[in-house]
């Protein structure tokens, strides 16, 4: 199967590269210094798994000129760059195309779906952690590698195909995971990713602060057990110990590990504060929902009921 890799970051980047290093066709594309690097040198991963991955004669775009058609796309930006995603995805795709989103937000699938008419959209999320550390390199912060994804309801898609996808992760070295509920496992992994994003950013902290009891800690299970007030309005049945899972997941970080908003935020640029933190409070909002440490660290970022008109 012919893979392209939408986001050449952190994410696409252990994705693609762990695929690519495996013998899978693999064609990235990438913008601005990374695209330039990788065209030069290659794409370089610094895995935890891996060691060090060196590929040279990567195949890489910027999207723009015509580069083929692909079976699978996973689609691995930032919230905020969606929409710029669009155009690509429609040039990339095929009649039998399948797209996995790898965002932080619970409602990818639903505004691709609006536009990509024709084209099957997936859902998906990643455990990873992973950032671009210097032009045409990856480092790789973690040992847990997911990627689980799959239909919502009413998709039709070829079952066979998800799982030869998910035989190619598994070969490529990544634990893939055919969801039989993509929408309760997308809440969890952006329950995690929204909660250490904004705490991390809120207290400017790196994972060694909440992985010891402290004020960090503290609020980062605060905010999930306010996330689980989120789960039930919205019908979601999280099926297990919701904060011990996320703290399992957290003792697997590094302690010098940070999320890519608080680093975003930090350096002025734009950041997923809109999905990540803004939109809990919009739903708890809509449901009249109390989630005082949401609503204060949105206060913190300068939320609005607009929080589109908002973002850094």
């Amino acid at each position: 199967m012919k893979y392209l890799i939408i986001g050449t970051g952190g994410t696409g980047g252990c994705i693609g590269g762990y695929l690519e290093s495996s013998g899978k066709d693999v064609t990235f594309i990438a913008r601005g210094a990374q695209l330039k690097a990788i065209k030069k040198n290659g794409l370089i991963v610094h895995s935890t798994l891996k060691g060090e991955i060196n590929m040279k004669n990567v195949k890489v775009f910027d999207g723009y000129e015509e580069f083929g058609k692909f079976d699978v796309i996973f689609l691995c930006v930032k919230g905020y760059s969606l929409e710029g995603t669009i155009s690509t995805i429609k040039k990339a795709s095929h009649e039998k195309t399948i797209v996995i989103p790898i965002l932080n937000a619970l409602n990818a699938e639903e505004k691709l779906s609006k536009v990509l008419n024709g084209i099957i959209v997936l859902d998906g999320c990643i455990y990873v952690g992973g950032y671009i550390s210097a032009p045409g390199e990856i480092t790789q912060t973690i040992k847990i590698f997911r990627v689980v994804f799959g239909a919502r309801e009413n998709t039709n898609v070829d079952m066979n195909l998800l799982y030869k996808v998910q035989l190619d992760l598994e070969e490529a070295g990544i634990d893939g995971v055919v969801s039989d509920n993509i929408r309760r496992d997308i809440f969890k992994k952006f329950s995690f990713t929204s909660a250490y994003a904004a705490t991390g950013a809120y207290y400017d902290a790196s994972a060694g602060e909440f992985q010891n009891d402290g004020e960090c800690r503290k609020m980062f299970v605060l905010l999930l057990k306010e996330l689980q007030k989120i789960a039930i309005v919205l019908n979601i049945n999280l099926d297990t110990d919701f904060v011990d899972e996320n703290l399992v997941i957290l003792g697997g970080f590094s302690s010098d590990t940070t999320a890519s908003m608080q680093k975003d935020i930090k350096k002025g640029k734009s950041s997923e504060k809109d999905e990540l933190i803004f939109n809990i409070v919009n739903i708890a909002e809509k449901y009249d929902i109390d989630l005082p440490n949401y609503k204060k660290i949105a206060k913190y970022f300068g939320y609005s009921k607009s929080p589109m008109k908002t973002r850094s």
